[in-house]
């Protein structure tokens, strides 16, 4: 058999699906660069298209080390696409680079449909069957690629190469190997259904799966119901995970290893683990559905330590002057994205009594506010209220313990947050604020009690929901701009909260503009592949001098991963150093395995990779394009800003002259910056303390002005511009 001839098939049609290359981007229709990104892709389609050069070749003969008879097929779509997509980003036209790269993706995997359709009728005229698909390096070693490519003549039939690491060149090739049966009458080209991570499939089946979870404390059981993921399971117990990336298998974070049983290697665990973690059993807890029973292990987790900023800006000692409340102490709480902070504020003296901060737990459903809607909208409504609900009522707890008072000592709460959070604990129908035109159930302020809200085990205490001024912009900026003073200023200043969101207002006492970005969750540690939250060992500062790395982690504690503050100290590090070009293509001496800069506890290599470096250019490109959009329709320059309030926990500790390097932040601004702490926190004192906070808040959610970025010319002109890295 192996005498046969190769069969080649290069007239192929060629097919790249919009879906698929908006799916790759992860872009949503709530995109402020949506439209632009559908614009750019309809204009270049058929340009790519001509590039694409399909072709599948395709070998009957014998796996010489057992003889098992195969087909050996390799498919690709040329090389003149991979070779555009980098042109682009080195004349630094990333998007039309990202779209060229997800379209070739796109295009390979539609490939697949006419090479079955061939290998089927191929197999058909020898009388034999297909009993197995494999790929490297799921069923298979990557150096069976070389044997695919060898078998093929791949080198000879399309001038094709391959690497001393047994990957094809061009990189936009797959290598399969069937093995063949008999039987005529199968032909299983297909995943089984322990790969399939289609779990609606009407074929598949499931058994009930026992599961033992080891962790360093304890062992527990679980029952998996039939569908459900590891990750799924583990939610409904104590064990908490990050699931930054809702679930889809992107962010890496919820890793777990099986120390006994058998969990198959999913695409997406190829792109997290090295081939020795595979091995040694490491997969993703999201994309793990078991079919027998096992027994797990969680690493060590420290994410409960997290670190929420709880202090901000104002004074005090002006609060207490106009403090009317009655009662001895309020407690006021900032729902975020990340975490939860809260103080116990004595109402006579305005001086936080106590402060707790705690990880918001609804981040198992995803880092970002558009995960949260999705996992609402998909029936986890009810888990996300009792989350955050438990949040709450711990957080509370906490206060009164640390200042030895009871609820009787308790006469008000106050608490902000976004939209989306409050929906949350609202249990508010979520599915108006994920779809044009992103109509909330409520805005208004709330006034109800503790009791309702957090905890029929509370008393009826008196507690205010914030309001908000929209969908994106919600209660939590309002409370900043209060806190800033912002809205009784003459001079205009602005306020940018750097958070999983990035919101921002513009103004004074005679207007407020505000925006909202879609920045990502990359600020907070969100889609880096080591990026983590700000815990003990994250590294949140890096020096690079002289070729010499150094970094600083929280609490000084061992390196376990990368902060939001030290992703921007890196970017900006290996761009002043050129390690990272003005594109934001890294050096080709770490463009596979990254740029090393520490090792963990078990000597694991903390490294930044070209993909961190892509996310954070999308991220700064995004606050910085609202920015000057905003200062753009109020009609004012830079120099007309006297201050300049970076908020939240990101923007507290944040290198503002790095930040300014790497072109996040305007270089006219960041003299003028002043880290502002978390200020929608101090809204919520101020509403407790300050008895014109509510009708302060209540004009601004009637009167602010909001600015749609989504879809402005401006808006996208200037975020194309500043996705580079150019000195200005």
């Amino acid at each position: 058999m192996d005498q046969e001839q190769v069969i080649k098939l290069t007239d192929l049609p060629v097919r790249t699906d919009r879906a698929d290359v908006l799916r790759m981007m992860e872009l949503k229709e709530d995109s402020p660069v949506y439209e632009e990104v559908l614009e750019e892709y309809e204009d270049v389609k058929e340009e790519l298209e001509a590039m694409c050069a399909p072709a599948v070749l395709i070998r009957f003969g014998t796996i010489p080390e057992s003889g098992e008879r195969a087909a050996f097929v390799l498919l690709t779509v040329g090389g003149k696409l991979g070779e555009y997509s980098t042109q682009q980003f080195e004349t630094g036209d990333c998007l039309k680079g990202m779209i060229a790269d997800s379209a070739a993706d796109s295009m390979l995997f539609h490939l697949e449909e006419p090479m079955m359709e061939a290998l089927r009728q191929e197999c058909a005229l020898r009388k034999v069957g297909i009993s197995r698909r494999m790929e490297a390096p799921v069923d298979m070693p990557m150096a069976r690629q070389k044997l695919i490519f060898e078998k093929t003549h791949a080198e000879q039939e399309l001038g094709m190469g391959i690497s001393t690491g047994y990957m094809f060149r061009p990189v936009k090739s797959q290598g399969i190997i069937f093995l063949l049966t008999e039987d005529p009458d199968v032909f299983r080209v297909q995943h089984d259904c322990s790969k399939c991570p289609r779990l609606d499939c009407p074929l598949r089946k499931k058994p009930a799966v026992h599961m033992t979870v080891r962790d360093r404390e304890h062992t527990g059981e679980i029952d998996l119901e039939p569908g459900q993921s590891i990750l799924e399971a583990l939610a409904g117990t104590d064990q908490y995970f990050e699931a930054i990336c809702g679930g889809n298998g992107h962010c890496g974070k919820c890793r777990v290893r099986v120390a006994e049983g058998k969990l198959a290697v999913t695409p997406e665990d190829q792109k997290v683990f090295s081939t020795s973690e595979l091995a040694d059993g490491w997969r993703l807890s999201c994309r793990a559905y078991p079919e027998t029973d096992l027994i797990i292990e969680l690493p060590q987790r420290n994410t409960e330590t997290y670190e929420a900023v709880t202090q901000f800006e104002g004074d005090t000692a002006v609060l207490r002057e106009s403090s009317s409340l009655p009662g001895l102490y309020g407690i006021a709480a900032d729902i975020g994205t990340t975490t939860i902070a809260m103080q116990l504020i004595d109402l006579k003296t305005g001086s936080a009594a106590a402060s707790a901060s705690r990880i918001n737990h609804q981040r198992r459903y995803g880092a970002d506010v558009i995960s949260r809607i999705q996992a609402s909208c998909d029936g986890k409504g009810d888990e996300l209220r009792k989350s955050i609900r438990e949040d709450l009522r711990a957080g509370m707890e906490e206060l009164l313990r640390k200042a030895k008072v009871s609820w009787e000592d308790i006469s008000c709460a106050a608490i902000a947050g976004n939209t989306t959070m409050i929906h949350l604990l609202m249990g508010y129908d979520c599915s108006g604020l994920g779809v044009y035109p992103f109509t909330p159930v409520n805005l208004d302020l709330i006034e109800s009690s503790l009791n309702l809200l957090v905890s029929d085990t509370f008393p009826c205490i008196p507690a205010a929901i914030l309001p908000g001024i929209s969908t994106y912009v919600g209660g939590d900026i309002v409370s900043g701009i209060v806190c800033c003073g912002i809205d009784q200023g003459e001079k205009i200043s602005m306020l940018v909260d750097l958070g999983t969101n990035g919101e921002m207002a513009a103004g004074n006492r005679e207007r407020i503009l505000t925006a909202s970005t879609a920045a990502g969750p990359a600020f907070e540690g969100g889609n880096i592949q080591w990026g983590t939250g700000s815990i003990p060992g994250a590294i949140s500062r890096v020096a690079l001098n002289s070729g010499e790395i150094s970094v600083e982690t929280i609490a000084d504690a061992p390196p376990s991963g990368i902060c939001g503050t030290g992703v921007v100290e890196t970017v900006s590090e290996l761009v002043r150093n050129e390690i990272v070009d003005e594109t934001g293509l890294l050096d080709e001496d770490y463009f596979d395995d990254g740029f090393p800069l520490a090792r963990t506890e078990d000597g694991q290599q903390i490294v930044f990779t070209q993909q961190d470096v892509r996310e954070i250019q999308l991220a700064k490109a995004s606050v910085r394009a609202g920015i000057e959009t905003l200062l753009l329709r109020w009609g004012i320059t830079e120099e007309d800003v006297d201050t300049l309030y970076i908020a939240g926990g990101f923007g507290f500790q944040l290198d503002v002259e790095k930040a300014a390097f790497i072109g996040m932040l305007p270089p006219a601004l960041a003299g003028k910056a002043k880290a502002a702490g978390n200020t929608s926190l101090g809204g919520a004192v101020k509403y407790l303390l300050d008895s014109s906070a509510r009708e302060r808040m209540e004009k601004l959610a009637r009167t602010t002005e909001e600015m749609n970025l989504s879809g402005d010319a401006d808006f996208n002109r200037i975020y194309m511009e500043q996705m580079m890295f150019a000195e200005e």
